[in-house]
């Protein structure tokens, strides 16, 4: 893989563990109500999105309130205009949390999602708007998880 892998920072008017908190057990206020909480080293994280596109990650690292590892095992990202769906396979995704004098600063790193894979600029886009919605849920109690939708 060629390239930088994805990596963003974002300050949330938080205490450190308020994010933690955020990441660890409410995935499902930000990011998908598909999800389950994964709270120390060897639990088991998987998210979906829709009935086809899913991640299974693995804690590997964990020190409360400063970080989070997450090893990802399995990928399926069934998307249009993606032919390659495990791209996140073996990618690791690292949270980093850093208190300042206004809250915290949150350093995400995919490591591995770089810009020559096929989803790179989907991914991208998604980490931007989950970690808006990370943010609103911490300063606000509202995030903008994806919702599965209800067939009618």
């Amino acid at each position: 893989m060629s390239g930088r892998s994805y990596s963003t920072d974002i300050l949330i008017s938080a205490k450190p563990e308020s994010v933690y908190n955020a990441i660890t057990k409410d995935i499902d206020k930000w990011w998908t109500e598909l999800s389950n909480q994964a709270l120390q080293v060897g639990d088991q994280l998987i998210v979906r999105f829709e009935k086809t596109t899913s991640w299974v990650m693995t804690v590997s690292e964990a020190f409360p309130n400063r970080f989070i590892v997450w090893k990802v095992a399995e990928a399926n990202h069934d998307l249009e205009g993606i032919t390659k769906k495990d791209e996140w396979k073996g990618t690791t995704i690292k949270w980093e949390i850093i208190e300042n004098e206004t809250g915290s600063k949150v350093t995400l790193t995919h490591e591995g999602l770089v810009p020559a894979l096929e989803c790179y600029e989907i991914c991208e886009a998604g980490w931007g708007y989950f970690l808006g919605s990370l943010k609103n849920y911490i300063e606000t109690g509202k995030g903008y998880p994806y919702k599965e939708a209800i067939a009618e």
